[in-house]
Parts: C-alpha cells; sequence; structure tokens
C-alpha cells in the first residue's frame, strides 16, 4: 500500500494558515508530515508550533522547523524534500487549502497507474478573501508524456499548489535548480514516466500580493507597461532555471535514447530559449534580441514558435 509524505512550506501566511492546516490534519490517510516555515517574521511559524503542540492525530509529524534564514520555495524544497519517507510526495502551501479527500484520491490515482509519476489535480483559485478569482492557468491536459510536452505549442506543468510526485522524481536527480519548483518537478516526471491531472477541485489556491505566482499571473496595477515588462522578467527567470534543471537531469540518464532523448533535448531548448527572448523582449538592445532569435531558430522544433516571437522582438515594451 502506498505511502504519502505531505510537505507543508509556509511564508508569510499568518492569515491564512489555520485553514491550510486544518486542510493538512483533516487528510483521510495517515501522512508523514514535514512542516516548515521560511523564516517569516510575521508569527506564522508561532501560529503553527501552537496548533501542533501536543497533537494526537494519525499524522507523523518528522519535521516542524522555522528556517534560519529565507531559501525561497526552491530552497525550501531542497531543504525539506530529502526528509521525505513516503512514496509519494504532496505539496501544500500555508495559504492554500487541500481538500480533506486529496492525499486519498492521489494514492488510489498512483496505484492505479504505475508508470504515473506526478500527478496535479483542478483547482478553485481564490483571493485573500475567499472570493473567486480569475487567473491565466488551465489544467486541460488530463494526461500527459515527454513526447506531448515537446510537441505542444503552449507550456504545460502541473500547478506546483496542486503537485504531487513519486518521491524519485526528486531524489533520482537531487536538489532542484532555479526558482520555481512546478515546472521542473513535472518535467523530471516525465524523463521517469507520464504525468495526470485529476479533474476535482482538490485545493483552493489562493492569489494574493505575496504569494509566489503573483507577479506571474497579475495582469493589472497602476503601470502596466512596467507591471508587463516585470512579468517577463520574472518568467523569463523561472523559464531559464527550469531548463538549467531539466538539462542537468537529461545528462544524469546516459540511457536516454533515440526519440525520448530528442523530445528532451526539444523541450529543454524551448525553455531556455523562451527564456532570453522574454529577457531580450524586457530589457535588451538590439544585439540581445537578434542574439535571441538566432538563438531560438537554431534548433528544428522549435522554429515557428521563434518565429512567432519576431514581431515582438523587435518593438519595446
Amino acid at each position: 500500500m502506498l505511502t504519502a509524505s505531505i510537505a507543508f512550506l509556509s511564508y508569510r501566511d499568518r492569515q491564512w494558515v489555520d485553514a491550510a492546516l486544518d486542510g493538512v490534519l483533516a487528510q483521510t490517510v495517515p501522512c508523514q508530515l514535514l512542516i516548515s516555515n521560511d523564516a517569516a517574521d510575521d508569527g506564522t511559524f508561532e501560529r503553527i508550533a501552537e496548533r501542533l503542540q501536543g497533537y494526537q492525530g494519525h499524522h507523523r509529524i518528522d519535521l516542524l522547523l522555522k528556517q534560519p534564514q529565507n531559501l525561497g520555495v526552491v530552497g525550501s524544497c531542497n531543504a525539506v524534500l530529502p526528509q521525505a519517507s513516503g512514496d509519494i510526495v504532496v505539496m501544500m502551501a500555508g495559504d492554500d487549502v487541500s481538500a480533506p479527500d486529496r492525499v486519498e484520491k492521489l494514492l488510489a490515482a498512483y496505484a492505479k497507474h504505475p508508470q504515473t509519476m506526478a500527478i496535479g489535480t483542478d483547482f478553485a483559485a481564490v483571493d485573500g478573501e475567499d472570493r473567486p478569482v480569475a487567473i491565466d492557468f488551465k489544467t486541460e491536459m488530463l494526461h500527459f508524456d515527454l513526447h506531448r510536452l515537446a510537441h505542444s505549442r503552449a507550456f504545460h506543468t502541473l500547478l506546483g499548489a496542486a503537485l504531487s510526485f513519486r518521491r524519485e522524481v526528486f531524489t533520482r536527480f537531487g536538489s532542484l535548480r532555479g526558482t520555481v519548483e512546478d515546472n521542473a518537478l513535472t518535467l523530471r516526471a516525465c524523463l521517469l514516466g507520464d504525468c495526470r491531472n485529476l479533474p476535482e477541485k482538490l485545493v483552493r489556491y489562493r492569489q494574493h500580493s505575496g504569494s509566489v505566482s503573483h507577479g506571474v499571473f497579475a495582469r493589472s496595477g497602476a503601470d502596466a507597461r512596467e507591471l508587463k515588462r516585470r512579468r517577463y522578467l520574472r518568467t523569463a527567470a523561472f523559464l531559464q532555471g527550469t531548463a538549467e534543471d531539466f538539462e542537468h537531469c537529461i545528462q544524469q540518464m546516459p540511457e536516454l535514447s533515440g526519440q525520448k532523448r530528442r523530445d528532451a533535448q526539444r523541450l529543454q531548448h524551448r525553455y531556455a530559449s523562451t527564456a532570453r527572448m522574454r529577457k531580450a523582449l524586457a530589457d535588451g538592445g538590439f544585439s540581445e534580441r537578434w542574439a535571441a532569435l538566432c538563438f531560438a531558430l537554431s534548433r528544428p522544433g522549435n522554429r515557428r514558435r521563434a518565429l512567432e516571437y519576431t514581431g515582438k522582438l523587435w518593438r519595446s515594451l
């Protein structure tokens, strides 16, 4: 029978952490709990510790830690995930809320699909006051593998807030690189098997000014031009970090051959070239934009996407 570890990562989430912890503790199957706060100064960790003092439930708390310094989401993952002992790692956050049967349904899905290495779920996006909000993220791909990702015109990933994965997705390749975890872990999973999305809304995914994804999904602000520029720079950074992580993973798999290696290299180049184009579009002059376009055109399979960016590369934001 498969077992689960919950990696519960929090930062400045004092306003929402009680509801998030309720979701953790209400899980219907026993889990290993790895609870980490990223050096917040707003009382989040103190509230977590207060809530868990004397805990007598069916979960096992193996980690309850406030990091001595801020590590960011990837640094927190790298600090916490090596301590996971469950077959399946389920990511949870201090500002989101999981349905009580989320882990139970994930374990059933993994048992049914032994080749599947990572599973996400649909979600309900809300703001800081629990009001529904729309975000630019879709979970229309219910099942995909490396080949489908490589030949899709869009970037697809399992959303970090609703992400789970087999423990070896992390341990097989070691510490994550870059600034975001969901793209990297999704691509790692596709190197080892395939990915799925459950269609049920099993996470209440909170969007607020302090959330990790706010700068990516935000589409309004006092200075729309500057907001767009910052969004391009932030997405460029996480695309480049994902490209670097994926390149490292490919190098760790000398047994990868044939079409799967070609798909992996094509996908890695797409992340790297899009990162360069976005950075050049945000801050680059003529030479940077020309170099970014040439790099994007250098590998077959990504040229159509590069040409779609050509018009943007020659105009300012």
